[in-house]
This record gives structure tokens, C-alpha cells and sequence, in this order.
């Protein structure tokens, strides 16, 4: 019989939609091609919860709206759908931004930008509440000191800033979602089954699957596609145009040990560079662009691997940069795609990936695309497709 609503992906964006759908009493079949949900983008991640200091090169600001507001109703979101979410035992410190000598904007650029995302902090803090992870966001500063971050080797950094932003381990979100989803029985899951073609027919759509015992189908009245680096091969079938999005394999790489009790979370920027994440349980994630991105193409090439070698040489490139990694050891790697829009790659100061501000949600006759583009984003995207589909207002 056709289903209601199915929902292709079961990521992040995937599994807040379905919830938010349920909270509304309207079921949902979430088709997933791994064999969990949640295996993927959404937990393979730095899990920082954007305020939009990152992206200081978008000169409209909409991308500063855009993740202020996503992370003020993120935690808010979450505990509706999963109930109480223990944050700060999964939270990390507040963020160092430290200025590159060879940054794509100057410190003082950098402040003016910074300044500004407290300022929307400030204006939506009102209407939305001041809930991040566990703490209070409204009020805070931005500290500019001169000179490399206490953390790191003599001579990297001009500058570097203290900001309020922080991080999320993935693993604690991904955790309870996936138990959300399995507890409510409005939503149903169909794992190991790839959505490879769709079909319209008279009442909605017939979708081709890929499966591990060969192809089949499945009827449904409308779709909400969630799914990551294979949506906008299905947006083209369902809306006949081109998305410009492009890819990228980035690699998750986590160590542990040497003095990860002083280090602070820190952002390089403003280019392609990296992070250092401590997470509470004594994990940090570490990325360093040139190294840890392997692609970047306008189209997928296969399935991103894990790579002991990438691993090892993002952990080497880091050490050489915050000494007190110097005897940390690989103890976690993986890789997945990054889509977004932008023809060019993140050295270029106008590559459209400095800014996420493009709408997360389109529609053409039951078929729904609906991609945020960042943790940060996804549940209220989620909350306001929900709201869309069934004609209810958006609940915040």
C-alpha cells in the first residue's frame, strides 16, 4: 500500500524530520542505504554548533541569521523529540579562533565579523531563548588577544580569539536519535536499501531500491528526500534541473592522549586549514584541510573509505602545530562527503562555500528536498518542513 510520507535518508536531517512529522501525529518510513541510521555525516563530524563565526566571508550575513537561529533551537528541538539531553557531559569548552599569517581576512576584518555574530546573538537570544548545550549564549564576548594561541607552536597565528562558541560530541546527538526514532511508533525504518530512481505515478510515487538481495519498489504518496551526497541525483529526476552543489571527501580523524586537559577547542582560520576538538571524554577530533580533504568535485566519486595513511598524516600535521599532541595516537578515522554549493574551493574568498544562507527547502508536487547543509541547521530545518507538509505552524 502507499505510504503517507517516505523519508530518504536517515542522517541527522532525516530522523529530526521523521520526529517532527510524528510530533504532529504523521507517520513516516525512513529508508536508509547504510545498515544503521546515523552512521554517516552526522556522526563522523567536529559536532561544533555554528554561531557563524566561521563564516565571516559571506558579506550579506544571512549565514550568521541562519546558524544563530539553528543553534539557539537546537537543544530546545532535540529535548522535545528525545526528552532531557545530559549536554554538558558531551560539550566542549568554548572555541580559540586563531588568525593564520596567510588568512583570507585580516584580524581586523575577522573582529568586525565576530562582533556582529554577538550582536545577532543578541537580537534573537529574544524571540528564541538563550539555550546552548546546556548554557547560556546571550551576553557574551569576544576576546581578541595578539600573537598565537597558548596552545599552539610559537610562530602560527597573528591573532587569535576567545569566542562562546562550542561543540557537540556527534555521538551523543546521533545516540539519541536513534533511540527516538526507534521508540516512536509512528516512524518505521528500512535499513541496507539505496533509493536509486523514482517514477510519478497517479497517487505519488514509485521509487526503485537497491537492496543486498537484488532491486525492488516502493509506493508512497509523497517523499522528503534527506539523503546526503545521493540527493541531488534523485532532485534532478524529480525536478529536471541542475542543483550546483559540490562535493567534497573530508576525514574524520580522532586521537588520544598527550596533554588534552589544557587544550582548548581551536579553529584556524580564515582559509583551509583545521580544528582541534577536545570532547569531554577525553577524545579530540582533529582535521587539517589540505590533508584531511581528499575530493572535491561536482559530482560523488563512489564511497568515501577510511584511510589509516590520511589519519596519520592529519595527526602529524596537527602535532606540528599544538606541541601537546605530541604523543597522541589515532584511535578513531573515517570519511564522508561534504555537499554544498560552491564552484570553487574554500582558499578562494569567493567561493560560494563561505555561506550556508541558500533555502534548505523545495517542493515540486509532493516531492520535498530537504537539506541544511550543517548539524547546526538541521533540526529547525526538519521542525519547519514538518510544518510545511502538514500546514501547522512551525512550533519553537
Amino acid at each position: 500500500m502507499p505510504r503517507e510520507i517516505t523519508i530518504i535518508g536517515g542522517g541527522i536531517q532525516g530522523t529530526t524530520l521523521a520526529l517532527a512529522l510524528a510530533g504532529r501525529g504523521v507517520g513516516s518510513l525512513i529508508v536508509e542505504k547504510e545498515d544503521r541510521l546515523l552512521s554517516q555525516a552526522s556522526l563522523r563530524n567536529e559536532g561544533k554548533l555554528h554561531l557563524g563565526f566561521v563564516y565571516a566571508l559571506d558579506p550579506t550575513g544571512q549565514t550568521t541569521t541562519a546558524m544563530v537561529e539553528g543553534a539557539l533551537t537546537f537543544s530546545p528541538l532535540l529535548e522535545r523529540w528525545c526528552g532531557e539531553v545530559d549536554w554538558r557531559s558531551g560539550c566542549s569548552e568554548s572555541f580559540g579562533y586563531v588568525v593564520m599569517e596567510d588568512s583570507l581576512a585580516s584580524a581586523a576584518e575577522l573582529e568586525h565579523h565576530y562582533v556582529s555574530v554577538l550582536g545577532e546573538i543578541e537580537r534573537r537570544a529574544g524571540p528564541l531563548g538563550d539555550s546552548y548545550l546546556g548554557h547560556r549564549i546571550a551576553g557574551k564576548e569576544v576576546v581578541r588577544h595578539a600573537g598565537s594561541a597558548p596552545e599552539m607552536r610559537s610562530g602560527f597565528g597573528s591573532h587569535w580569539f576567545e569566542t562562546p562558541e562550542r561543540a557537540i560530541d556527534p555521538r551523543l546527538v546521533c545516540h539519541h536519535l536513534e533511540k527516538a526514532v526507534a521508540d516512536d511508533p509512528l516512524i518505521e525504518v528500512l535499513t541496507a536499501h539505496r533509493v536509486d530512481s523514482l517514477e510519478r505515478t497517479l497517487g505519488g510515487f514509485s521509487l526503485g531500491l537497491s537492496t543486498k538481495s537484488g532491486e525492488a519498489s516502493l509506493n508512497t504518496c509523497q517523499v522528503a528526500n534527506c539523503s546526503w551526497e545521493g540527493r541531488p541525483a534523485l532532485d534532478r529526476q524529480a525536478f529536471g534541473e541542475e542543483t550546483g552543489q559540490c562535493y567534497r571527501i573530508k576525514h574524520q580523524v580522532v586521537v588520544r592522549g598527550g596533554d588534552a586537559g589544557a587544550l582548548r577547542p581551536l579553529t584556524l582560520v580564515q582559509g583551509p586549514y583545521g580544528d582541534v576538538v577536545p570532547w569531554p571524554n577525553g577524545d579530540i577530533y582533529v582535521s587539517w584541510y589540505p590533508v584531511s580533504r581528499t575530493h572535491f568535485g561536482d559530482s560523488p566519486v563512489g564511497r568515501p573509505r577510511a584511510d589509516a595513511e590520511v589519519a596519520g598524516r592529519t595527526r602529524d600535521h596537527i602535532v606540528t602545530l599544538v606541541p601537546g599532541l605530541d604523543a597522541s595516537v589515532v584511535v578513531d578515522h573515517g570519511a564522508c562527503y561534504i555537499v554544498a554549493q560552491g564552484k570553487t574551493d574554500i582558499g578562494d574568498r569567493h567561493s560560494g562555500l563561505h555561506s550556508r544562507n541558500q533555502d534548505a527547502i523545495t517542493e515540486s508536487q509532493g516531492w520535498w528536498s530537504l537539506s541544511a547543509g550543517k548539524l547546526t541547521t538541521a533540526p529547525l530545518a526538519s521542525e519547519r518542513c514538518a510544518a510545511l507538509i502538514t500546514d501547522t505552524p512551525v512550533g519553537l
